[in-house]
């Protein structure tokens, strides 16, 4: 679970920045945990796809290729990959992981969507008031039921990355609605 980290040179110290990080937050959490599940799902793909594609009964061993000089030592070589595969497989746990994943994106979307529709609400009603810091608050405690359940133990600091660039386009500071603090 990533949080949103902002610098310094906000327009104001208002509360209504904690909605506006924490809706930051859990698209930022979406988008990695969508790239990271697309990953694993792609790995489990392809090595669903050697093993199917070297069984005996594939109609892709029958092809004549394989009996040729090139053919059998590229035979060869899948079989010794699908072998692979085959064996480390389970070790790797991608159907448990693919599933956190799963539980992890549904999660920070239906998050991001309540934080959404809260910033809309904000919008609109031109203040933040208490019965939004109420709702916000009932938002973060969904919040903190997703944040133990990450399968990484390391974030991939390449893809974080990138996701955050995406966030930071997509929902630039000057984008969201900051109510005028009463000085009086």
């Amino acid at each position: 679970m990533f949080y949103w980290a902002y610098g310094v040179g906000m327009r104001e110290d208002h509360p209504v920045w904690d909605v506006y990080d924490q809706l930051r937050t859990a698209r930022l959490n979406e988008k990695y945990y969508g790239c990271r599940l697309q990953k694993f799902e792609r790995i489990n793909f392809w090595s669903e796809i050697i093993v199917a594609a070297t069984s005996s009964s594939s109609a892709i061993a029958g092809f004549a290729f394989w009996s040729t000089d090139n053919g059998v030592w590229m035979w060869k070589l899948l079989l010794a990959l699908a072998a692979v595969v085959s064996v480390s497989k389970p070790l790797l746990n991608l159907t448990k992981k693919i599933r956190a994943y799963e539980e992890l994106l549904a999660g920070y979307r239906l998050l991001f969507h309540d934080l959404k529709d809260l910033r809309i609400d904000i919008n609109q009603a031109r203040e933040y008031t208490k019965v939004h810091q109420t709702r916000f608050k009932k938002i973060i405690e969904k919040q903190r039921l997703l944040a133990d359940k990450s399968p990484e133990r390391t974030e991939n600091a390449a893809v974080k990355d990138e996701c955050q660039a995406s966030v930071n386009a997509e929902f630039p500071s000057d984008s969201f609605y900051v109510p005028e603090t009463d000085n009086a």
